[in-house]
């Protein structure tokens, strides 16, 4: 292979491509830039493959000559990075010793023949339906919070997608709190389609889309999800196994009925973070009285007690939480432009559901901690 072509472009294209790099694999090739030259074209085609995840893509260059090699992504980064700005020379010989340069600096690295890169997945899938890009960010960011962390139970450390007709359902839940976020925001599908996606992939997703109106087209193999943007592929493995039933999780009945401004809840629960630390992990105490929720939180750090007014319908109720759980559902619930939530609860052992007034598009259930702790 031997190519030329601007410095800018060239670290441009690849960019994206460094999420699917395997940094930690005994194979050599999974840390690896696969570059595909074709002279006809005029092209050259990028692929990183960590065996979850990938990205396809290609930038325009002078192909001198056609060919494939694999080359460690980190170092050639890093090399063409430190070249002045301009045209730089790719060029590998029938070794696979491979020189990188621009003007009077040369660079030379031992590359990988490409037939060492794993079997791609075919980039083409049965369904398929197109989302905003910006609606499909905001979306990932309202519910992701809540997937497990632990392997335990390997399905759940994934986002559930749910398409029908134009609606996307995003699930994830974690076993002590679940995050639901609906969108009428699809186009094109022709059939229901349930499927989970790996945290950590949508993770790189999230970096990947953009805030505007553009689309990004969905495409469902029978193994991959593919997401088709206009001149780049990224695609990851879906999440083995049947997603919990979490609709027999959500409480059906309430007891009381709290709206709260959204804003001076998370001000507050902000503040009892300053008292929670790996060594002081205390629950936050919440009691529903008329006219307020009356927030308390002791810990080695010390103590706050503070008072929310609110709307209060029905009983009072003193219930104890995790105080990180109760903030990253508000903060995902500040995602919607919404000025005031809703806490809905049954009892002190069940899951308090938040929601918003005015817009039905979220929906975080968070379990509470037992009773029995906070008092005293």
């Amino acid at each position: 292979m031997f190519i030329r072509v601007e410095k800018k472009t060239f670290l441009e294209t690849i960019a994206p491509c460094m999420c699917a790099i395997a940094t930690r694999s005994a194979n050599a090739a999974l840390a690896c830039l696969h570059f595909k030259a074709v002279k006809e074209e005029g092209k050259v085609t990028i692929t990183t493959f960590d065996t979850v995840k990938g990205v396809k893509t290609s930038f325009e260059a002078e192909i001198l000559e056609e060919g494939t090699v694999l080359l460690d992504a980190l170092k050639m980064s890093s090399m063409v990075r430190s070249l002045p700005d301009g045209l730089v020379t790719i060029a590998s010989d029938s070794n696979y010793v491979t020189t990188i340069s621009s003007g009077n600096i040369k660079f030379e690295i031992l590359g990988i023949p490409g037939e060492a890169f794993p079997a791609m997945p075919m980039l083409a899938g049965d369904k398929k339906f197109t989302v905003s890009q910006g609606v499909l960010k905001k979306m990932l960011q309202q519910v992701i919070f809540a997937c497990a962390v632990s392997d335990q139970r390997p399905v759940l450390t994934g986002v559930l997608f749910e398409a029908r007709e134009d609606t996307l359902r995003l699930c994830s839940c974690d076993g002590y709190r679940i995050a639901i976020r609906d969108e009428k925001c699809i186009s094109g599908l022709t059939m229901d389609s349930d499927f989970v996606v790996p945290a950590r992939t949508m993770q790189e997703m999230i970096r990947l889309l953009g805030d505007e109106e553009e689309t990004v087209r969905i495409e469902l193999a029978r193994r991959h999800i593919i997401f088709v943007f206009e001149n780049f592929y990224f695609f990851s493995r879906y999440v083995d196994g049947e997603y919990i039933d979490y609709k027999k999780s959500l409480p059906k009945e309430f007891k009381t009925r709290v709206t709260v401004s959204l804003q001076s809840t998370i001000d507050c629960f902000e503040r009892c973070a300053l008292l929670i630390d790996e060594r002081a992990k205390s629950p936050i105490r919440l009691q529903v009285i008329p006219g307020a929720i009356q927030v308390k939180c002791t810990t080695a750090n010390g103590k706050i007690d503070e008072e929310i007014p609110c709307k209060v319908e029905g009983e009072d109720m003193l219930m104890g939480f995790n105080n990180k759980f109760l903030l990253d559902a508000l903060r995902g619930a500040a995602g919607s432009d919404c000025e005031e939530v809703v806490f809905e609860l049954t009892s002190p052992f069940s899951g308090m559901v938040i929601t918003s007034p005015e817009i039905g598009s979220f929906y975080y259930m968070v379990v509470p901690l037992n009773p029995q702790k906070l008092h005293g």
